[in-house]
């Protein structure tokens, strides 16, 4: 692998998300928090705080919310690609964000990356985080669903994806631009981002 900055634009912070998601390192991320700390969080705190997302769900574009964000480069991404131990803490992370949302989720069978996602029985107080027209958490979604397909976890990305626009049809209050994003998200080519921007060296992949 080339060692220029073309191909590694984020090598400073490449080490800090690998460490975060390590099982055996279990690094903290900028502000010191490790990733078994934040998914211990209440449902509220997931809600107000707005600077983990970016490294639970890292990607390969900068945040324009946090100065401080990881960015995912193509080290990383092969990184994770080569670990399952990496790619079982993301599922995990995913897994604490389905029930943030108002979801259950459990492994599919034969498969310990793919997930059957079903509402949970109460589901409502999670689905007010999100089945509205407009929010934030439509944002997090967006970068959810990219993080995931950029990481290793395409088929959890479908499942995801599958899981939030089945309820959407249901319930149909989500606004069609947030719908738009998410379906980009996981069906652009992957050096496109969804709001357009590209990414060079995601080209080849």
């Amino acid at each position: 692998m080339s060692s220029s900055s073309e191909n590694h634009p984020s090598g400073r912070s490449m080490r800090r998300l690998v460490d975060f998601f390590d099982p055996t390192t279990r690094g903290p991320d900028s502000h010191g928090r490790t990733l078994d700390q934040i998914l211990e969080w209440s449902d509220d705190k997931l809600e107000s705080q707005h600077n983990y997302i970016q490294t639970v769900f890292p990607l390969p574009e900068e945040s324009v919310f946090s100065f401080h964000a990881p960015v995912v480069d193509e080290e990383t991404m092969l990184i994770f690609a080569r670990s399952p131990e990496l790619k079982s803490n993301l599922l995990r992370a995913l897994k604490r964000m389905l029930a943030f949302y108002g979801f259950d989720a459990e492994d599919k069978e034969g498969s310990n990356l793919r997930l059957t996602i079903t509402p949970k029985e109460n589901c409502q107080p999670g689905f007010a985080h999100w089945v509205v027209r407009m929010d934030h958490n439509h944002l997090r979604i967006t970068r959810i669903i990219r993080s995931l397909r950029i990481l290793g976890l395409e088929g959890a990305a479908e499942d995801f994806y599958d899981a939030f626009i089945a309820v959407c049809k249901v319930r149909g209050r989500v606004g069609s631009s947030s719908i738009a994003f998410w379906t980009r998200a996981l069906k652009n080519p992957l050096s496109h981002a969804p709001d357009g921007s590209e990414v060079a060296w995601l080209e080849k992949y």
